[in-house]
């Protein structure tokens, strides 16, 4: 799974992540949902800019549109994951009430007691396996259900054991946290329209200054921070995974001209985005 391009095909997949997978702390936008089960070691990473740590026993969900940073991996760091696309995903759940499941996405780290570890542990096992036996066609009919019954099991271990559940970052339920939970639904959503700190300031209804007060606080980066790297992290997507041509992007993400996204490009990444397209050819 050391392919990130894996990531952007409409397939189930089922792999192993050790430490030599962190990447150099560049922010992605997860399009896919996304479990990972931590067998050993441990990893920091950061989750809509909110800082987590990862360990033995532990459970990480990451959801669709979720930006997602590795930081650092312990040597011994192993952990299993499983990658369902949304389509699948809302096609597994078309008839249920989705509502139920939203919990999942406010508890993204859940330390599972040893029982439902290891049915975690061989219900993935049993994913590997099937995915060496069959096509990738017949593997996705074959795994749908799985993923179904391990989606299923940790909404009732959740529900049972919320005592359990532990997030290394305190869950604010302070005004500050709820206006920079906003802040980041508002970038996602509006983030090809404007890279302006005073944009999402007018969005929300507060200054810039008291915006930037509530980024640095919860996060420990700046409004503008956040802004640039959210921006980045899809136009990494875009270049990599669409035939959007440079002028293209430039018009859609409102660049005043292609030079000048250009010169934001490479400010960001180090690369221009011709050259950033080439070297993931």
């Amino acid at each position: 799974m050391k392919n990130t391009k894996n990531f952007g095909i409409d397939d189930i997949i089922v792999g192993d992540l050790e430490n030599d997978y962190i990447a150099s702390n560049e922010p992605i936008r997860c399009n896919h949902f996304v479990l990972i089960l931590c067998n050993s070691g441990n990893m920091s990473l950061e989750i809509n800019y909110t800082n987590y740590i990862l360990s033995k026993n532990m459970l990480l969900v990451i959801s669709p549109f979720d930006i997602v940073s590795l930081k650092h991996g312990s040597d011994d760091f192993k952990c299993n994951a499983v990658v369902i696309p949304t389509a699948i995903l809302n096609n597994l759940f078309a008839d249920v009430d989705i509502s139920k499941y939203e919990s999942l996405k406010n508890c993204r780290i859940v330390f599972l007691e040893d029982g439902f570890y290891f049915y975690f542990v061989q219900a993935i096992a049993l994913l590997k396996s099937a995915k060496q036996l069959v096509s990738q066609e017949k593997f996705n009919l074959v795994a749908e259900k799985q993923v179904v019954s391990l989606i299923q099991m940790l909404k009732h271990y959740n529900s049972t054991f919320q005592s359990n559940v532990r997030n290394e970052r305190k869950e604010y339920s302070s005004r500050k946290n709820e206006l920079f939970k906003k802040f980041i639904h508002e970038l996602i959503s509006s983030h090809s329209v404007s890279r302006e700190v005073l944009f999402y300031a007018n969005e929300l209804g507060v200054s810039c200054g008291y915006l930037n007060e509530v980024c640095n606080e919860v996060s420990a980066h700046s409004a503008k921070e956040i802004i640039d790297s959210a921006v980045a992290a899809r136009l990494k997507y875009e270049l990599s995974y669409t035939g959007k041509t440079i002028q293209e992007l430039s018009d859609e993400y409102n660049f005043p001209s292609q030079s000048y996204f250009s010169r934001y490009y490479k400010r960001m990444t180090g690369m221009s985005p011709s050259e950033f397209r080439k070297k993931r050819q």
